[in-house]
């Protein structure tokens, strides 16, 4: 395939990175022989019907470059070039997601990530004009009525439709590498939105290209091993996305791709465990094992139990995205004899900041789980979660008093044992926030990113003096879900206009507040909604409101916004009328 020479080409870019950083990770990370051989087995497709049944798709480096050749060209025909944004509009996980990623990036075009499990119209919407978009790739299985509505107020954009792309001819247009070095955007993933609205991270080949290394050294794979990677997880996040790109450009990788979270899964899991693999790396979230335990208790597993078990037992599951407490732990010893390897990090840090560490023995690993659940302050339990360790040399960590910059405290460190804010420095952390450099601005600090808000503590390991961490709560107001971080406000925002329509009361007449707490789960939260009504008319509805709220709101709400809990109290806000979430 002569064009793999010009393919190549974009590998060189050793010269482009001076901080030794930067070497290291494109010595280590980036081979220029990934696509050398088009005839080996790469991507392995999974799609799903409503009864259970898997067809399974085959693309070798070959057919997927060629595959990804044909989305490039197809960005360049509609006028997409280096720099210009392409939003993705696709309803599950699909290889020509990848496909059009892979490409946009070979005429340097940058993919903007849309969150097809939550996004609305309005939110689409934003997404498009905030990163000023030039096309929108879409697949039939995106809603088809938002895409309807992009069209009608887009229609001067270039709508590609991904389905279409296997069966286009062979492009005639050559490849050239367009000119990048590791500032390049390569990447635009939106944030949750802690703040109701969310912002688009400019994630860069650096942040890639040390994302791929920090995953090689925390996870131990060398480079003769016989590797795959077994994606659930939406590829709309930031984690599947760093997964597949690091898979993308190893070289004898391969990827297992499933289309959606299905009851199936455990037994593709099980096909892809016999496979012979040295090494399986499957990203997973708590509540996955949450739905094996229910699996398993009512006798409908998918896949004989013993079989299952030694599948299990031959994966390493990298869990994040939610704390991992006693119950996923003992569900993994449970299935797969070993305690798992869990991550941590944001879309801002290109996901990684901390991990457990291969290396560590498996009695350390579950020394450590137990050391954070008895954590005790002056004999006040103050529980914490094991989040791992940094990646030197490619990430850098602290905790501090504060990161408010007023505070006389701020970037003050704390010491060992006791909770503060976590900050990150390294090349991992973004570009920073397309369209919005005030906040950009907000969140750094010396090259320290402030923004993960999370509050944590730090361990000094007693095997070999190194610092363990450990992570309690989240300052911002999040809500977790399925694995997937909510907006307290945004959801807020929704049940409060469901309020005004369902029930007909005025804006002036009730405030609305939601919060996750964790009730009935130690990794999921739940919705807890307040209601303080105003006024004669409104506290005349508090015994409808009590008996119906729940149970109407859940017929019309988002997924992520149905209630679990209600209670009629004073919302405390402060001067400026935020919300005090502690309180």
């Amino acid at each position: 395939m002569p064009q793999l020479k010009a393919f190549k080409a974009l590998y060189e870019l050793k010269a482009l990175f001076s901080d030794s950083c930067y070497s290291f990770a494109m010595k280590n990370s980036i081979a220029a022989d990934a696509f050398e051989i088009p005839d080996e087995p790469f991507l392995f497709y999974y799609r799903l019907d409503g009864g259970g049944g898997i067809r399974r798709i085959e693309y070798t480096r070959g057919a997927f470059f060629s595959l990804a050749r044909r989305a490039a060209d197809l960005l360049k025909s509609s006028g997409c070039k280096a720099g210009g944004r392409v939003l993705h509009c696709f309803g599950a996980n699909e290889c020509e997601d990848l496909a059009f990623r892979f490409g946009a990036w070979m005429i340097g075009a940058v993919p903007v990530t849309v969150n097809w499990q939550a996004d609305s119209l309005e939110r689409v919407f934003f997404k498009l004009e905030q990163t000023d978009a030039r096309a929108v790739v879409f697949s039939p299985a995106f809603n088809a009525e938002i895409l309807s509505d992009l069209r009608r107020k887009y229609g001067h954009l270039p709508f590609l439709n991904a389905a279409d792309l296997p069966s286009a001819g062979e492009p005639e247009t050559a490849m050239e590498p367009e000119p990048f070095g590791p500032d390049t955007v390569r990447m635009i993933i939106f944030t949750s939105g802690t703040t109701g609205t969310p912002k688009g991270v400019m994630l860069t080949d650096g942040n890639y290209a040390v994302n791929r290394s920090t995953f090689e050294q925390m996870l131990g794979i060398r480079r003769q091993d016989g590797f795959a990677v077994l994606i659930v997880n939406p590829l709309h996040h930031t984690n599947s996305t760093a997964i597949c790109d690091w898979a993308i450009r190893r070289p004898g990788s391969h990827i297992h791709l499933v289309e959606r979270y299905a009851t199936s899964y455990w037994n593709i899991l099980a096909r892809v465990a016999d496979a012979g693999y040295d090494r399986i790396v499957a990203p997973t979230v708590s509540r996955h094992f949450d739905f094996l335990d229910e699996l398993a208790a009512s006798g409908r597993l998918p896949v004989e139990e013993k079989r299952l078990k030694r599948a299990m037992a031959k994966i390493d599951f990298l869990i994040g995205s939610a704390p991992v407490g006693p119950k996923t732990i003992g569900c993994l010893e449970t299935f797969s004899g070993r305690t798992p390897f869990v991550r941590f990090g944001s879309t801002e840090t290109c996901l990684q900041v901390l991990g457990i560490p291969h290396r560590m023995p498996e009695d350390a690993r579950l020394e450590n789980f137990r050391k954070g659940w008895a954590h005790q302050i002056g004999g006040e339990a103050v529980p914490g979660y094991y989040i791992g360790r940094p990646h030197p040399p490619f990430t850098e960590v602290r905790i501090v008093k504060r990161i408010d910059r007023n505070s006389k405290a701020f970037l003050e460190d704390v010491p060992a044992g006791i909770p503060g804010y976590l900050i990150v420095r390294g090349g991992n952390v973004m570009k920073g926030y397309v369209g919005d450099p005030a906040a950009t601005r907000a969140v750094f600090e010396d090259g320290w990113y402030l923004g993960l808000k999370d509050i944590c503590f730090a361990l000094v390991s007693q095997r070999d003096g190194g610092l363990d961490y450990f992570w309690m709560s989240r300052d911002a107001s999040l809500l977790i879900r399925g694995g997937a971080n909510y907006a307290c406000e945004q959801i807020g925002a929704e049940l409060q206009d469901f309020v005004l329509n369902h029930y007909g009361l005025s804006k002036a007449a009730f405030d609305l507040a939601v919060v996750g707490v964790k009730v009935e789960s130690e990794h999921e939260d739940a919705c807890c909604v307040t209601i303080e009504l105003k006024g004669e008319k409104a506290a005349g509805l508090r015994n409808v409101l009590e008996e119906t709220f729940i149970d109407e709101a859940r017929k019309h709400v988002s997924k992520g916004a149905r209630p679990d809990y209600l209670r009629f109290a004073k919302i405390p806000r402060n001067f400026k009328g935020a919300l005090l979430v502690p309180e």
